[in-house]
Order: structure tokens, then sequence, then C-alpha cells
């Protein structure tokens, strides 16, 4: 199934073996220097949390090109579970929000245990990046969690809270569609990867709104009225979750 227009089949099933051989090649590495290799001048402290840095880059851009490129909703989520893994090391919301606003939103499409779910919990609680949305999030599996009214980017995702705070569906539904198609993608033009399909096909591996999916299940609302807009991961609703 091909779930967007833009990648080219050869190009991206190259990216994903290259970043799958990478992963390897680096996890190989990590072994070695936590049992104390180290061949370069930096600390080894300093080596490992670089290298685990540059293998959660490349499982999130492996795990995005794979959804993209079509393959199985399971080979997703297998890819998914590594991602989440990678980050436990890593993550800051200074530098993470992307990172941790797509693991809780695909975990939410994918049901995953509260297990893995309540790993990405903790760095929130560990590094509280204090946002409205990553707070609505948590709170749909823990309800006694609170929700702050501040965005760290208020462009693009302020515009959620009027999604999430409409309690008509077919105005929620209308919201939801302007923000597809008006506001998410032209407002993240700060991004690295804004227009990486112009920049460099060979390393584009798909652009997508996970929280637009997240959102669309949380608050029931008719995701089969939202087939086929840009950037939605319509099956993700259709085949993973309360609606099957």
């Amino acid at each position: 199934m091909k779930r967007d227009s833009i990648f080219i089949e050869e190009k991206i099933n190259e990216l994903i073996k290259f970043s799958e051989i990478t992963i390897g090649e680096w996890t190989q590495e990590l072994t070695k220097f936590k049992q104390g290799e180290n061949s370069y001048k930096r600390p080894v402290e300093e080596i490992i949390k670089s290298v685990q840095l540059d293998i959660s880059i490349y499982q999130k851009e492996n795990m995005l090109a794979i959804y993209t490129a079509g393959y199985s909703i399971e080979r997703f989520k297998e890819e998914y579970f590594k991602y989440v893994d990678s980050l436990l090391p890593i993550w800051y919301s200074n530098s993470g929000y992307d990172a941790m606003l797509w693991a809780l939103s695909i975990g939410i499409l994918l049901e995953i245990d509260e297990t893995t779910f309540d790993k990405l919990v903790g760095l929130v609680k560990k590094d509280d990046p204090e946002d409205y949305l990553i707070d609505y999030f948590i709170q749909s599996r823990h309800p006694e969690w609170k929700i702050r009214i501040n965005y760290n980017f208020p462009r693009p995702y302020g515009f959620t809270r009027k999604i999430i705070e409409e309690e008509n569906s077919k105005k929620a539904e209308a919201l939801l569609k302007e923000y597809l198609t008006k506001k998410w993608y032209q407002g993240c033009r700060d991004e690295g990867w804004y227009d990486l399909h112009k920049r460099n096909i060979d390393n584009y591996y798909g652009y997508w709104s996970f929280e637009s999916g997240a959102i669309c299940k949380l608050k029931g609302l008719d995701y089969k009225q939202l087939e086929g807009l840009p950037y939605f991961p319509y099956d993700l609703i259709a085949e993973g979750g309360i609606y099957r």
C-alpha cells in the first residue's frame, strides 16, 4: 500500500536498507564502547551519548520511511518499539519535542501496552516540557495527569486546542481538515525536514501528522471523512484501533 505520492520506491527502499545497516553497525560500536573500548580522544561517556543519539535519529527516519513506503502495520510497529527504546537514553524536551509528540501519537494509534507508553511518560516526567498537546495525550492513559495551557511550538500545534475542545463532532472534523490542509505542514517550515523532497529526494522519508490521527481517534471522529487528506495516517486508525 503506497501511503504518499512523493516518494520514489527505489530511493526509499535504498534509504531503509542504508538506515538498517547503519543502525546495526552503530549498535555494535555502542556495545564495544560500553565494554570500555575507545580509540577516540574524547571521553567514552561522551562518545556513547553521541552514538545513542545517532542511532535514535536513524531509527526515527527508518520507522517513518517504512510507514511511507507502504510496509505492513506490524512491521511499522516493530520499528516503533525500537524507536521508543532509542529515545530512553537521549531524550530531552529542548531538542526532542517532535520525537516525543510522534512517539505518544503513534503509541495511541497502535494502542501500545501500558509498559511501553509509560516509558515515554517517564521521560516527560523527568524533563517536563509543559505542553498542552503532550499533556492531552498522556491524560488519555492517565486521567489524573493535568493539562497545562502552554505550547512549546504554538505554530502549528496551538491550533490543535480548537479541535480538541470542540464538542460538536462535525465542527471538530472540519477543524481537523483545516489543520491538515492549511496549518500543519505550512507551520513546520522551520523544521529540518521541511521540503526535504525538493532538496534531496534520496533522503525523503515522509511527512506525517501523527498527532492528527491520535486526536481523531481519541475524540471518536469519523476518520473516513479524512481519507485521502495529505499527512493524515489514515490506515493507522482504520486498522489499528477502536474502529476495528
